[in-house]
C-alpha cells in the first residue's frame, strides 16, 4: 500500500512580508482542524521537500493543503494539489519534458522512495523556462494520472541589468555587471525628479540572454527643503523598506546631520548618529530589527529640522 506523498514546495519571505518563516502546516481534503504543524528554525526562505503520511486514508484521489507561518504569526495563503491514494504499491515512474515524448525517461521504484527530479533535470534541461510532467506505475502496470509543473532553469551568471522608472519601460537604461558584481540601486537613480512617490524596476540578465522577472519597488523624492536651506533632490529609497533604508541628498555646502528614527508617537527609537555629507552623498541604515509599523525620519543640522515619513515591512 502507498503510505505516502511527496508534495515538494517552496515558501520565500515574500509570503509573509519579507518575516521569516518559522514553521509550516498541512491537511488533507479541506480538513482544517486536522491540519498538523511543524516548526522550524526561522529563515527568508523554506523548502519542503518531504514525505506527507497518507496511511488509512481511502482509495482514490485526494488533496493536500499547504501553509507556511511568519514569525509575526500570520500564515500563507494555502498551496493545494491533488493525489491519488492507491491500493498497490509503486514500482517505478516516467517523465518528460516540454511535452517532448523523445525526452521521456523511465525508471524503477523501490517501497517507500522519493523521486528527486532535480538533481535528474541539472543536467538534462538546456533551455530556460520548461514544463516537466511525471507518472507513477502502480504494481499492476497502470499509470497514475500525469502531473506537470512548470520551473525555470538555472540560465547561468548575470552578466547585465536594466532599470526603468515609474513604469516609463521605454526610457530603460542598461548596464552590465560581472557574476561578483553588486548592484547600487541608489546611486543609479537619476536626480530632477519630481517630489512625491515613484516606482523603480529592474531586472537582470544572464550570460545565455534570458531577463528575470522584473523586481518593483517604490520611493520617494524630495526637489528641496525649506527647512534646511540647501538640501535638495532627496531621495529616500525604498520606501516601504523592509532592511536597509537609503537615503541620497544634494547639499550646496559640506554640513553634518543628525538623523533619528522616531515612531508614530514621536519617540526616539534609533539614534542613527551624524552623517557628514557634501556634494552629492547616500547611505544606507540596517533597520531589519524594527517591528513592522509607521515611522519618520528627522534629520537635523543644528539650524532646522525636517522629518519625512515612511513604513517598515
Amino acid at each position: 500500500m502507498e503510505r505516502s506523498i511527496l508534495f515538494p514546495a517552496l515558501f520565500a519571505a515574500a509570503f509573509a512580508q519579507a518575516q521569516n518563516i518559522d514553521a509550516y502546516r498541512y491537511w488533507y481534503d479541506d480538513a482544517t482542524a486536522d491540519a498538523v504543524t511543524t516548526t522550524v528554525a526561522p529563515v527568508s526562505e523554506l523548502v519542503v521537500n518531504t514525505a506527507f503520511p497518507t496511511g488509512g486514508m481511502e482509495v482514490g484521489y485526494h488533496r493536500i493543503s499547504i501553509q507556511a507561518r511568519d514569525t509575526d504569526g500570520k500564515w500563507s495563503v494555502p498551496r493545494s494539489t491533488w493525489f491519488t491514494r492507491s491500493a498497490t504499491t509503486a514500482d517505478g515512474y516516467r517523465y518528460w519534458l516540454n511535452d517532448d515524448p523523445a525526452t521521456l525517461v523511465a525508471a524503477t521504484l523501490t517501497p517507500g522512495a522519493t523521486v528527486d527530479l532535480n538533481a535528474a533535470l541539472a543536467t538534462s534541461v538546456t533551455r530556460p523556462f520548461n514544463l516537466v510532467t511525471i507518472q507513477f506505475r502502480e504494481s499492476d502496470g497502470l499509470f497514475s494520472v500525469p502531473l506537470t509543473k512548470a520551473f525555470v532553469r538555472n540560465t547561468g551568471e548575470v552578466d547585465g541589468y536594466e532599470y526603468w522608472m515609474d513604469e516609463a519601460i521605454g526610457d530603460r537604461v542598461a548596464n552590465g555587471i560581472g557574476p561578483a558584481g553588486v548592484v547600487d540601486l541608489i546611486a543609479d537613480l537619476p536626480t530632477g525628479l519630481s517630489s512625491g512617490g515613484h516606482t523603480f524596476t529592474i531586472r537582470f540578465r544572464s550570460v545565455h540572454g534570458p531577463w528575470s522577472v522584473p523586481i518593483t519597488t517604490t520611493f520617494d523624492a524630495v526637489v528641496d527643503i525649506e527647512e534646511l536651506p540647501g538640501i535638495t533632490d532627496l531621495i529616500l529609497f525604498p520606501n516601504p523598506v523592509t532592511n536597509e533604508l537609503g537615503l541620497r541628498l544634494s547639499t550646496d555646502a559640506a554640513r553634518t546631520l543628525n538623523l533619528h528614527v522616531l515612531d508614530i508617537s514621536g519617540a526616539v527609537v534609533r539614534d542613527l548618529s551624524t552623517w557628514s555629507v557634501s556634494g552629492t552623498t547616500y547611505r544606507n541604515w540596517d533597520i531589519s530589527d524594527l517591528a513592522s509599523g509607521s515611522y519618520l525620519l528627522r534629520m537635523s543640522d543644528g539650524s532646522g529640522t525636517w522629518s519625512t515619513h515612511f513604513v517598515k515591512h
